[in-house]
């Protein structure tokens, strides 16, 4: 307990100081505390909680919506959804993501810059780890960015852009770094423990998690048939195995000390289950199963629906069309918001002091299946690590025993590995386990495959789901000399470079 409050109270004063950085889009207030100066072991826990919150709140908002997991509540708001709905993608849709990606990434560049006579060699791999974790995430939503001049405070306030690729390219030698500077730790190294709030100073771990990111930013490039591409993924993956991997039981979370108190609350939570107080929050109510998602559940007696999802006032699972009115309801008909599974069910400490989850077991174990259905040696068996996949989302979910529901819909097409596409199996599954989870990694991959095949929003005007977002306002205003030109139609028109499809 002492260990969590100290961490807590480390956090909670770094929340505040990272309150006070400017909006700007990539550039920290050179008086800010969190530079280079600052000790690590102060800064990182702050920088993971902020960073994640982001992954956690807004990019799973977006993913689930745009993406075709979350229909809007109509009963109780009037056109909830309604921009993500009509794809209506702006230099301001979402733009808080660019901003704060950049901003929180800052921190972990200040943690490898700090210069010291202490050895924080653990410190500097976690924070080139992360740093990987959401660089990978801004080149996914939006292609070019600024890179290689980034985070240079007021030495640089218009940065560059970087080509895509190279920065993926650069994005595997970082994580390359960060498992040398674990490997090779002196024993006089600072220990991490005391401010690591994702595996408590556990480096075994953070390798796993890392080749795991590295995994998955090879895997977003596998159906490009190029041969310095290939030549690159296999290269990277040589020496690899599914040990060196997240594995069951071993997803990455955080937990700084969340609480039931105003500010202290678990992000997820507290932002799609209820106040301290125990109102519920807009989120809550907004948020409903899309009538795709309860009906792929229901359909094929997928135990995961109860979990994710609380029964209407009927005791039924009804969803509801994406841009659906109210109009298109049957008189009566109350809709699903998320359940238990995910903890926003009901008011309770226990929910608003739970794990928040940057990746899953289950995540990384469908990657690992398609990594090796495409032929990549990584040792295992595709099949077994699909199926164990699936197991690691019924239990990250507490739905019971997989065992039946992978038996029953073995020879279903699209979901089951005997049906004639394995891969899109793998990529149907791994949307489920995303869903409501990690809702910007289900729609990427959703984008980077085709799978799995989620009907369009009734109410979208552009034929197509967006491909990417439009650089914020913030950019074309504080970085005009660089950042690309853009029309509205640039998030349909122009892809990610991984993007073949």
């Amino acid at each position: 307990m002492k260990k969590i409050n100290k961490i807590l109270s480390i956090t909670l004063a770094m929340m505040f100081l990272i309150s006070c950085e400017r909006s700007l889009d990539i550039n920290n207030d050179p008086n800010n505390p969190l530079s280079s100066q600052t000790n690590p072991d102060i800064v990182l826990p702050g920088a993971l909680t902020r960073s994640g919150s982001t992954l956690i709140v807004t990019m799973n908002n977006l993913g689930n919506t745009v993406g075709g997991a979350w229909g809007g509540n109509v009963l109780e708001f009037s056109g909830p959804y309604n921009d993500e709905f009509r794809y209506n993608v702006t230099s301001t849709f979402y733009d808080n993501i660019w901003d704060n990606l950049y901003t929180r990434t800052s921190n972990f560049t200040s943690i490898i810059n700090f210069e010291s006579e202490e050895n924080y060699d653990n410190h500097k791999a976690i924070a080139r780890i992360m740093r990987a974790f959401y660089f990978q995430y801004l080149v996914d939503l939006y292609g070019d960015i600024p890179y290689s001049e980034r985070h240079q405070l007021n030495e640089n306030i218009t940065p560059a852009y970087d080509d895509a690729k190279s920065i993926y390219r650069d994005l595997v030698s970082e994580i390359n770094i960060a498992n040398s500077l674990i490997d090779n730790a002196s024993a006089d190294a600072e220990s991490v423990a005391n401010s690591d709030i994702i595996f408590q100073g556990n480096m075994t771990m953070w390798k796993k998690f890392a080749n795991t990111i590295k995994l998955r930013i090879l895997m977003r490039q596998s159906l490009m048939t190029d041969a310095e591409t290939q030549n690159h993924i296999t290269s990277e993956l040589n020496g690899l195995t599914t040990s060196d991997f997240l594995g069951a039981g071993e997803s990455a979370t955080m937990n700084p000390g969340y609480a039931n108190d105003a500010g202290r609350q678990t992000p997820f939570y507290g932002s799609f289950g209820f106040q301290a107080n125990g109102v519920p929050t807009g989120g809550n109510r907004s948020a409903v199963g899309s009538e795709y998602i309860i009906d792929l559940l229901q359909n094929n007696g997928d135990s995961r629906l109860q979990r994710l999802f609380r029964t209407n006032d009927a005791g039924l699972y009804v969803g509801i069309q994406q841009g659906a009115l109210l109009g298109s309801l049957p008189a009566g008909t109350t809709l699903c918001k998320m359940g238990v599974g995910v903890g926003v069910e009901a008011a309770s400490d226990a929910n608003a002091s739970r794990d928040a989850i940057i990746m899953t077991a289950a995540e990384s174990l469908f990657l690992q299946a398609e990594a090796t259905q495409r032929g990549y040696n990584i040792g295992g068996n595709a099949q077994s690590l699909f199926e164990s996949g699936i197991t690691a989302s019924f239990n990250q979910l507490g739905a019971g025993s997989a065992a039946g529901y992978i038996a029953s819909v073995a020879n279903t097409e699209g979901l089951g590995w005997n049906s004639s596409n394995p891969i899109e199996a793998i990529l149907a599954q791994k949307w489920i386990a995303l869903s409501c989870i990690n809702g910007a990694e289900a729609w990427i991959e959703m984008t980077r495959t085709g799978f799995p095949n989620v009907p369009l929003s009734l109410t979208q005007q552009t034929g197509s789901r967006p491909n990417r977002l439009l650089y914020p306002q913030s950019e074309i205003s504080g970085n005009s000399a660089n950042v690309p030109s853009q029309t509205t139609q640039t998030a349909f028109s122009t892809k990610i470079f991984w993007d073949v499809n």
